[in-house]
This record gives structure tokens, sequence and C-alpha cells, in this order.
């Protein structure tokens, strides 16, 4: 059975990802000076660019393209509540870009993952897929609620793991689109138009707030 993995971005980026052929690294958007949407935590972000990777392709967690392995995520609950600082425009333009786990590892790009939240000092970090069964707390993923309880403190740390993929994910990796409703679908579409990869733009609202 596939893996899929889930990219969360704003759809005003999606123009730019198309053009580049794929998903870029932040510090090689940085490099770069690439402008995007960014829905963000500025002050993770600056933990993110410091946080060393110990496998893989090594460098920090910036040198890596991030995906999640469930939709729904609590970063983007935290951009429906409006409590990601400089973005104030909620979750309806965010789009969930999906990928395998398998098809990254076969095309032969580097990867790691977490079993948690990367910045946490006791998340750890793989480069064996084969891991992938053991060390990610699958029941947690399809659960529709993951905040933590007084019996399992550690929920919301495990629900944020990540699939890492160094440097750049290419857009022909991209298996579908998921969307929150008809509105976003048809300007995702509209975007896609002119590329020869055109996923397919679903709505999925049970994968939003």
């Amino acid at each position: 059975m596939m893996t899929n993995i889930y990219h969360i971005t704003h759809i005003d980026n999606l123009l730019s990802i198309l053009n580049a052929g794929g998903l870029i690294a932040n510090s090689r958007l940085r490099q770069e000076r690439i402008d995007y949407c960014d829905i963000a935590h500025e002050r993770i972000q600056d933990r993110r660019a410091r946080k060393p990777v110990p496998c893989s392709a090594r460098g920090t967690l910036h040198d890596y393209v991030p995906f999640y392995f469930a939709p729904r995520s609590p970063m983007l609950y935290a951009i429906h509540k409006g409590n990601v600082a400089g973005y104030s425009q909620g979750q309806n333009p965010v789009i969930h870009l999906v990928s395998k786990a398998e098809n990254i590892d076969a095309s032969g790009l580097d990867f790691a993952f977490t079993d948690g939240h990367a910045v946490m000092e006791y998340t750890n970090f793989y480069d064996d897929l084969e891991a992938l069964g053991y060390e990610i707390d699958w029941e947690l993923m399809e659960s529709k609620y993951w905040f933590d309880t007084e019996e399992d403190p550690d929920r919301k740390r495990r629900r944020q793991a990540e699939f890492l993929v160094h440097q750049f994910c290419p857009w022909s990796l991209i298996t579908e689109i998921g969307v929150i409703n008809n509105t976003v679908q048809t300007q995702v579409q509209q975007i896609l138009q002119n590329f020869n990869h055109q996923p397919p733009v679903m709505v999925y609202s049970h994968w939003y707030y």
C-alpha cells in the first residue's frame, strides 16, 4: 500500500511552484529570493532554519520540502483560527499537494521522516522507508481529533510527524490536489491549464476545519 504525504501551501504559490517545476526547499527560496505567500509561524521557521537533520542528506530542516502524513493538520488549525502572525486569510486558500512516499524513494531523491514535530528535541529522524510502518502513529493520523489528553499528552507532537524531501520535489510526483470547495477547485484547475502534468483537483471538505 502506498503512503500518501501532504504538503500545504497557499493557492497564490501554485503558479510559481509550477513554473519552477516543483516544490523548492525554504533555504533555496530564500537564497534565490523567490517571493511566496507564507502561511507558517515565523518563530518556528527560525528554529527550523537551525534544526539539524541527523540522517539522509543532513543539513537543516530548511533544506527539505516538508510534507505531513495526514490532512487536517494542527498547522491548518492554527491557520483556521487566525493564530499565524502576519497571515489572516484563513484556511480556504490553503491547498493540499499530495504525493507518495514510495514514489519519492523510487525517484532516487534523498528524504527523511520524523515521528513527530520536527523541531522538538525528543523527535526522532529516520531515512529507511521500512520504518514508516512502525515509527508513525497511523491510528492518530486517521483520527479526527489530535489534541493532547491527560492520558496521552504527546498526541499533538506525534500528529505533526513530517516526511522531508531534500531540496526539491518535482511537480511530476504530485498525484492529487485537495481543496476546501468548488470555488478553489475551479481556481486551481484554471492555473493548471497550461501545464502538462495536471493532477486531479478534488474537493475534500473533511480535510479542513
